[in-house]
C-alpha cells in the first residue's frame, strides 16, 4: 500500500490506542456530542486495527522480496562463475583443435612431397586426412 511508506509504523497502533480511550472516556463522561464521539471512535479503531495489520503485511511481503533478492544476487553470482568456467573451456578446446589442425597441416606438407613422388597415398596420409575430418566434425 502507496500509503504506508510515508506513515510511520507506531502511527496506527497508537490512533487505535486513542480511540479505545475516547471510547472508554465517552462511555462515561456524558457530552452532547458523546454519542456521536462514541461511534466514530469505534470506527477510528477498527481502520486503525485494519492499517495495523495491511501495515504488518506489508512488511512480511517487503521482507520476502528482500529474501528473493538476495537470493537472486547468490544465484546471479554463481551463475557468472559458471559462464567464466564455460568460457575457459571452450578457449582450451578451441586451442587444442587448433594446435591439432596445425600439427595435422605440417604433416601433410611434409609427406606432400613423398606423396607427388609415387603418386599413392601413403597409410598415415590417409589416417591424417580422417584425424581432421575427425576435427571438423567434432567443432560442428
Amino acid at each position: 500500500m502507496f500509503i504506508l511508506n510515508f506513515i510511520p509504523n507506531w502511527f496506527f497502533p497508537l490512533l487505535a490506542l486513542v480511540a479505545l480511550i475516547i471510547f472508554i472516556i465517552s462511555r462515561y463522561i456524558k457530552l452532547p456530542q458523546a454519542q456521536l464521539v462514541h461511534y466514530a471512535s469505534i470506527v477510528i479503531f477498527a481502520l486503525s486495527l485494519f492499517m495495523c495489520g495491511a501495515n504488518f503485511n506489508n512488511e512480511h511481503w517487503l521482507a520476502k522480496v528482500r529474501e528473493v533478492e538476495q537470493q537472486l544476487a547468490l544465484a546471479q553470482a554463481e551463475s557468472a562463475k559458471e559462464n567464466t568456467k564455460i568460457v575457459e573451456k571452450i578457449v582450451t578446446k578451441r586451442e587444442i583443435v587448433r594446435v591439432q589442425g596445425s600439427d595435422i597441416i605440417k604433416y601433410v606438407d611434409r609427406e606432400k612431397i613423398v606423396i607427388d613422388e609415387s603418386c599413392k597415398l601413403p597409410e598415415p596420409v590417409i589416417d591424417a586426412h580422417n584425424r581432421a575430418v575427425k576435427l571438423s566434425e567434432d567443432k560442428k
